[in-house]
């Protein structure tokens, strides 16, 4: 970017700031043993992601960045996050299961995990002088932390939630590399998002109706 240093700094200062919280609301949607709990996590991720790209679209002059950053605070912070919260009010899925790993040791794995993306991305990638130079490792170890909720949980609420923050750090990503994707491209990923959890909703509905209960593990009951 072509910005002089005392407008480029206080930028990059509020984009680390937003990169900080939008990791630790996974680290904190991760740590929660209710359903509830975790999806505010996911409502803070996505208002943090959608800030993010806020600044960058201030910073670049992107309209369609400005465009899709509102899109995804209306959809994934507003839209979503309610759809979520009602299937788990309506169903029996605001206690999550015991997991499979115990809340200190799955902060450990995610303190492992957050160690080895910013290692790792700083390796391949370097360090960047960019305002999102911070994004890209963030991205990656909140990939890994959504990714270790999927598995590690057994209701299959939480693992929605672990699928969506999944997306968010991808969408992240993305706009960390490429500074946004085209909007009808982001729109389309968002509408897409927005119909496959309300599909997962029934899924889960589904679920519980037939077993009594969420629990993913005791799909090993329904084997010939």
């Amino acid at each position: 970017m072509n910005l002089q240093l005392p407008e480029w700094l206080p930028r990059s200062n509020t984009v680390n700031l937003l990169a900080g919280a939008f990791l630790l609301s996974a680290l904190y949607a991760a740590a929660q043993r209710r359903v509830l709990a975790a999806i505010q996590a996911y409502r803070l991720n996505s208002a943090a992601l959608g800030l993010i790209a806020l600044v960058v679209a201030f910073a670049t002059g992107a309209r369609h960045i400005a465009l899709a950053a509102l899109l995804v605070i209306a959809t994934k912070a507003i839209a979503i996050p309610m759809l979520l919260a009602r299937q788990a009010r309506r169903g029996r899925a605001a206690l999550d299961a015991e997991p499979m790993l115990g809340v200190p040791g799955g902060m450990l794995v995610c303190g492992a995990l957050v160690v080895i993306a910013f290692s790792q991305t700083r390796a391949l990638f370097g360090s960047g002088v960019t305002i999102l130079a911070s994004c890209l490792p963030v991205s990656v170890a909140s990939t890994l932390v959504g990714l270790f909720v999927m598995v590690s949980r057994r209701r299959a609420l939480m693992q929605v939630v672990g699928l969506v923050l999944v997306e968010n750090a991808i969408f992240l990503a993305a706009v960390s590399l490429t500074y946004g994707m085209p909007l009808v491209v982001e729109m389309g990923v968002l509408l897409d998002l927005l119909v496959g959890v309300a599909m997962f909703g029934l899924f889960v509905e589904r679920i519980e109706e037939t077993l009594g209960d969420s629990d993913t593990t005791r799909l090993t009951s329904l084997k010939g």
